[in-house]
């Protein structure tokens, strides 16, 4: 079976090419099926291992190579478990579609969202799957692009103001199956989702935040004819034609089974792909806790130290920041500060194990690292409750957020190891 110290040639599968340079200098999870091994074809043997400070401990490296693995484990086995509690509020508003069940799979939604944010550090570990997974479209990357699709065009999938009958929910020629939501996501453009969280927060909140409770009662349709959605033919009589253009033009909100069914079905997806995730990094039986099992002390701290420079650089400070990632629930500051928490959560001691920061010797980075993250978390509280049209918080965030790559640098260096620049990572 191949190592963590085998690296290969088909990283940029795994993240876009601008990691390319890394290869030869970081953590890497190896292709194959279950149980892989790599053709030789497809991997070099890592040519720099990590001259780590001498005075850390090989058994200090070591306890926190397993408190990344624990690590990771809770905190995607806590995003499926929110996952199914989202679900549970979501079959209590269906039988009972109110506002006060509306509120509460809403807050279950955020919750879920979250615990999600709060493992992405993990994607950013240099993995590359088995090629079977990427084949198949179950991969690291793939499933990330099935559960956090983001922006997410509304029309695509059900009613917006002015299109009653607009989406999939009211497509009546596709049937709604898991398969034809796979089918269907990102079918020509990005933003045409039809899985994941973001369009599951769409049909929770609509298009404007003011979602109807009534959109979800299980009832038939009340219009004599359902509009077809754009580029169907119409197959209807003369009366027939003006009565559902009357339906159109007053806005009638149809089809109220189908977008049962279809929430439905985007709970479930959401569900079984966060369970995929967390089987991969069950302790002793994953396929990623397996691997990094596999690997040298010093490289997954190296190479947690990279995914945390790119989570800061490329998911925080290229994506989120400047653009609402939940703007149908209006929460886009709540995604930002739990990216921070996916990171920091690296950091420092918990119960379950040793972090980052007890790696350094150096006791005034570590005090400066405390105070960092203090008074970022207390910026982003004020911005939170401002709200993203802060312009000017809005810039202490992102200023704060650069002052953690530069104190990673700085991590990196106390510990003798180095990080890439930059535009090794920003560049496309």
């Amino acid at each position: 079976m191949a190592t963590l110290s085998d690296i290969t040639s088909s990283f940029a599968c795994r993240r876009p090419a601008a990691l390319m340079p890394l290869v030869v200098a970081v953590l890497m999870l190896l292709s194959g099926c279950e149980q892989p091994t790599a053709p030789a074809t497809e991997r070099e043997l890592l040519r720099h291992e990590p001259d780590p400070q001498d005075s850390v401990s090989s058994d200090d490296y070591s306890r926190f190579q397993s408190y990344l693995g624990l690590t990771a484990y809770t905190s995607l086995a806590q995003a499926a478990q929110r996952a199914q509690q989202l679900d549970q509020r979501l079959s209590a508003f269906l039988h009972q579609p109110d506002a006060t069940h509306l509120v509460q799979v809403q807050s279950a939604w955020r919750q879920a969202y979250d615990a999600y944010l709060r493992s992405l550090v993990f994607a950013y570990l240099p993995i590359n799957d088995p090629v079977e997974w990427r084949q198949k479209g179950i991969d690291y990357q793939s499933t990330l692009v099935l559960l956090d699709s983001w922006p997410v065009e509304g029309g695509y999938i059900d009613h917006v103001p002015g299109y009653p009958f607009s989406g999939i929910v009211n497509d009546l020629t596709l049937e709604l199956t898991e398969d034809n939501l796979h089918s269907q996501h990102g079918f020509s453009d990005p933003s045409y989702a039809s899985l994941g969280y973001h369009a599951l927060e769409f049909m929770l909140w609509g298009s404007n935040g003011d979602r109807d409770p009534a959109d979800f009662v299980a009832r038939e349709n009340t219009a004599p004819v359902v509009m077809p959605s754009e580029g169907q033919a119409a197959q209807s009589s003369d009366s027939e034609e003006h009565d559902a253009t009357a339906a159109h033009l007053s806005g009638q909100v149809q089809n109220h089974n189908r977008r049962r069914q279809y929430i439905q079905l985007l709970s479930n997806q959401l569900m079984e792909h966060l369970q995929r995730l967390t089987r991969r990094w069950e302790p002793s039986n994953g396929y990623y806790s397996e691997l990094l099992e596999k690997t040298s002390a010093p490289q997954a701290t190296l190479a947690t130290l990279i995914a945390s420079q790119a989570l800061i650089s490329r998911e925080v400070l290229d994506r989120r920041l400047g653009n609402n990632s939940s703007e149908f629930s209006n929460t886009g500051t709540d995604d930002v500060i739990a990216c921070l928490q996916s990171f920091t959560q690296l950091l420092s001691a918990t119960d379950h194990g040793q972090g980052m920061l007890s790696l350094i010797n150096d006791t005034q980075l570590v005090e400066t690292w405390q105070q960092q993250l203090a008074v970022l978390n207390s910026t982003l509280s004020q911005w939170q409750e401002q709200g993203m049209a802060s312009q000017e918080l809005s810039q202490q965030v992102r200023s704060q957020f650069i002052e953690l790559l530069s104190l990673l640098e700085k991590t990196a260096d106390a510990l003798s190891m180095r990080l890439p620049r930059l535009d090794e990572l920003s560049r496309r």
